[in-house]
């Protein structure tokens, strides 16, 4: 079991289930309501609890009622929160998601008006107590000097960046982690087609550090740090229940499989299957039952 701190954003998720995607000016009924723990750091974190490790999350906190409700949820998921900054302005994050029963998609609208955690506050937490940190890859405003502290302070202890949206600065900051995890979406944000001409790109920024881009249906590419660009195929699933938090789960799998000393190439692996897993169930509970034996490496192609 290993400690680690999670540092993002803590976000309370209405989720409405439509049998299909409404059309616009149509008139829907939900099929049903939810309630429920979201945010990137956070069903990362949840995951990682259930697959053993003590998760504690950096976060910002409102003074408003539902913020119990939030806490509440945290606590329920076996999430630490000591290190939460609360805030009497602002309200509690909120994301409204359309989850789609037809295929499994989920469309999110975000609300939030909420200050982001300070370098103030990071700066007193004893992060040397943690064996993992893993940072969502927003508020510029005090993330460098966040990492930058990580990066001086720490001595043996991984740092992870999830970079799913292209924001000013963030480049600056990927020599300083030592696995960077991208999504498609910011690959498209920074015009590229495809995740290998991306991963070509940022190993000459990020020499020493491990890369991994997941672009959904088309499965994952991945470059050890100071190694070459492979391709891992997804793992077929019967049908598709429900995406939300796929990727923060693949992400999950993928820092516990790294913790556990397996290659990159095993790792993003074994990712892939717990992301699949994710998608055959709504939510996130009781996420590791019915996994099967773990199987050979599925299709991993390297790319020159």
């Amino acid at each position: 079991m290993a400690k680690i701190l999670g540092i993002g954003n803590a976000i309370l998720d209405v989720i409405l289930t439509t049998a299909h995607y409404p059309r616009e000016d149509e008139e829907l009924r939900a099929s049903e309501r939810q309630f429920q723990v979201g945010g990137n750091v956070c069903n990362s974190l949840y995951v990682l609890s259930q697959l053993g490790h003590d998760t504690t999350i950096a976060t910002t906190i409102a003074s408003d009622d539902a913020s119990k409700q939030l806490l509440n949820g945290l606590k329920a998921r076996q999430i630490q929160t000591e290190h939460t900054q609360r805030f009497i302005q602002g309200q509690t994050p909120t994301s409204y998601v359309i989850l789609n029963q037809e295929n499994g998609s989920r469309t999110i609208t975000h609300f939030r008006d909420l200050p982001e955690l300070s370098f103030d506050f990071f700066a007193k937490i004893e992060i040397e107590e943690y064996d993992w940190l893993h940072f969502e890859g927003r508020n510029l405003e005090h993330l460098p000097g966040m990492m930058n502290i990580a990066k001086t302070f720490l001595t043996h202890q991984p740092i992870s960046l999830e970079v799913e949206k292209a924001r000013d600065g963030i480049e600056q900051l990927f020599p300083q982690a030592n696995l960077l995890i991208f999504s498609h979406h910011y690959a498209g944000q920074k015009g590229y087609k495809d995740a290998t001409s991306l991963l070509k790109d940022i190993k000459t920024q990020a020499p020493n550090s491990h890369l991994v881009c997941a672009w959904g249906k088309d499965g994952a590419w991945f470059c050890p740090a100071g190694g070459n660009i492979s391709h891992q195929s997804i793992h077929e699933i019967p049908q598709t229940i429900d995406t939300l938090g796929a990727g923060d789960t693949f992400n999950a799998a993928l820092i516990d499989a790294l913790i556990q000393k397996q290659d990159l190439a095993t790792a993003v692996d074994t990712a892939s299957k717990l992301a699949a897993r994710k998608c055959q169930q709504f939510g996130f509970d009781n996420l590791l039952t019915e996994i099967k034996e773990k199987q050979p490496l599925a299709n991993v192609n390297q790319v020159n």
